[in-house]
């Protein structure tokens, strides 16, 4: 066989394991859709003293810890926005979403959520500590 016969058989085994590698990931990236869970992390009470007619509606906690649970495992994590407002992206499966109050009076707040094909939206509610 000569040397430009022997180039084109490896070129053309290349070519056949880059086209099956390809085809590999593809069908891998396929089965592994992701969805978005957003939401926001608020603080209640607010106000000391709650008196018919006043509005004293939950506050936003800035820089609150939000971490996705499987189990144990942490599949994710973020920092709420100054408004409270978080957002993760995990793959499809149940989490639990933990959110973690900043500041003196250490409280959390979960919820179970299912991501799949439509997008999730929730509110966690954390303890301010006002009595």
């Amino acid at each position: 066989m000569n040397d430009v016969a022997r180039f084109h058989r490896i070129l053309l085994a290349a070519a056949a394991l880059l086209l099956l590698c390809g085809c590999i990931n593809e069908s891998r990236e396929a089965t592994l859709h992701s969805g978005l869970v957003t939401g926001y992390v608020l603080s209640a009470p607010a106000c000391p003293v709650e008196r018919v007619g006043q509005d004293c509606p939950p506050r936003p906690v800035s820089g609150a810890a939000v971490v996705a649970l499987a189990g144990d495992a942490v599949r994710g994590s973020t920092l709420t926005d100054t408004a409270g407002a978080f957002s993760l992206t995990l793959a499809d499966g149940r989490y639990v979403i933990k959110a973690s109050n900043v500041g003196g009076y250490a409280s959390t707040a979960s919820k179970l959520v299912v991501i799949s094909d439509q997008p999730v939206h929730i509110t966690l509610i954390v303890d301010s500590g006002i009595r």
